[in-house]
């Protein structure tokens, strides 16, 4: 009797520790991303994007998947391929979706979509964020305007695209106490004015003449049909902290790399005497803090974030904003505060229609609106008014 007892919690011990082995791995919430063709096959030639959008398209059928704030199918794309079909076609997609779509790298995506539907994830939940599109380089990033030497191609950044639907406000759990492990609730601990009203208040408390410009930038590309938001104005330094941390922490590959990340989050975190009880390292080890700390990013979400940004970020004394415009029109007319005007011709085919991704545009509204865009941030301005 003895003998089996002891059998029987070696047995409960083993698969305790299974458990909890399987707790510490990430869900499965991403999918292979390459820049092979595993379904589509356009052939030895260059390739016809829009016969490929079509072929996937067909193939896609009516499986829904988010991208970018956009909801699509199968349906959706083959009606977009079709239609026009003497408009160049990058230009009708751009214009059609409203991004700054790369259209060779989208479809290498939907190849790699087709391909895990094939492998049992068709009909799920599909959910590409703006963020995680940019950085993948299905949407065109900084590197490929400002450093063409080294521009951002899918599937050679990452491997691995994630797919999940990041929690939005109303669904994160109670606010974090102290103490609390990493993860999203710790978006809802020193919040920073998150609805554009809010945004600019603050940045009129603190910073007026900023807030004009920036009330009049955001009016002049809405009044003209753009895609415009106004992502941060002020932001706490323990925010920049957090944020820098999650994203810090979701790069890592391995425990020690992690382990090592925590030191310095802990380290830093005394050294600016900012106070954040925080946990950095996950109870259930370190796959589990990579896995948070992905989910964190994505709540805040952080495309890029600096130890040295996260501790002299301008966002601290409302000296930055964070300001996105896309969809821009082929003709694009602004005035300055100055009362100088001028017109934009972004009608051809290889124009992003992105603010941040034009650099004539950039150039303007840097010495007519006293800005200067942070161009490796791809939302970022800061606001050099004071300093000239």
């Amino acid at each position: 009797m003895i003998m089996l007892a002891r059998k029987i919690l070696i047995v409960v011990v083993m698969l305790c520790l299974a458990g909890n082995t399987f707790a510490a791995q990430p869900p499965n919430n991403s999918i292979p991303a390459n820049r092979a063709w595993d379904v589509l096959k356009p052939g030895k030639k260059k390739p016809d994007y829009r016969k490929l959008m079509t072929l996937a398209g067909q193939a896609l059928g009516d499986w829904k998947f988010h991208f970018a704030g956009l909801d699509l199918d199968g349906k959706s794309l083959v009606q977009l391929a079709e239609r026009t079909p003497d408009e160049p076609f990058l230009r009708q997609v751009r214009e059609q979706f409203r991004l700054p779509l790369d259209l060779g790298d989208f479809i290498f995506f939907l190849d790699d979509l087709l391909l895990a539907g094939k492998n049992g994830l068709r009909g799920k939940l599909v959910w590409v964020t703006f963020g995680r599109a940019r950085i993948a380089g299905i949407l065109v990033h900084p590197h490929d305007v400002f450093w063409k030497n080294r521009p951002r191609r899918y599937g050679e950044v990452t491997t691995q695209l994630a797919i999940d639907k990041p929690k939005v406000l109303a669904e994160l759990p109670p606010v974090a106490k102290d103490g609390d492990p990493l993860g999203p609730n710790w978006y809802m601990r020193y919040q920073s004015p998150h609805s554009e009203k809010s945004m600019l208040a603050a940045l009129e408390k603190e910073n007026p003449d900023l807030a004009k410009r920036t009330a009049s930038l955001i009016k002049q590309f809405r009044n003209q049909g753009c895609l415009v938001d106004l992502h941060t104005t002020l932001r706490h330094r323990e925010r920049g902290y957090l944020m820098w941390g999650a994203y810090l922490l979701s790069q890592k590959k391995s425990k020690k790399g992690v382990l090592r990340a925590v030191r310095l989050l802990k380290s830093t975190n005394k050294k600016w005497k900012l106070g954040v009880s925080i946990g950095w390292y996950h109870p259930r080890g370190w796959k589990a803090t990579v896995e948070a700390a992905r989910q964190m990013k994505d709540t805040y979400g952080v495309g890029y974030a600096s130890k040295r940004g996260a501790l002299k970020s301008k966002h601290y004394d409302c000296m930055a904003i964070d300001l996105t415009a896309m969809g821009l029109p082929r003709k694009l007319k602004l005035t300055a505060p100055g009362g100088q005007e001028r017109v934009f011709d972004l009608s051809a085919n290889q124009q992003t229609r992105d603010l941040n991704l034009t650099p004539e545009l950039v150039g303007w509204v840097e010495k007519h609106f006293q800005l200067k865009k942070v161009k490796s941030d791809y939302p970022h301005w800061n606001d050099v008014a004071k300093t000239n």
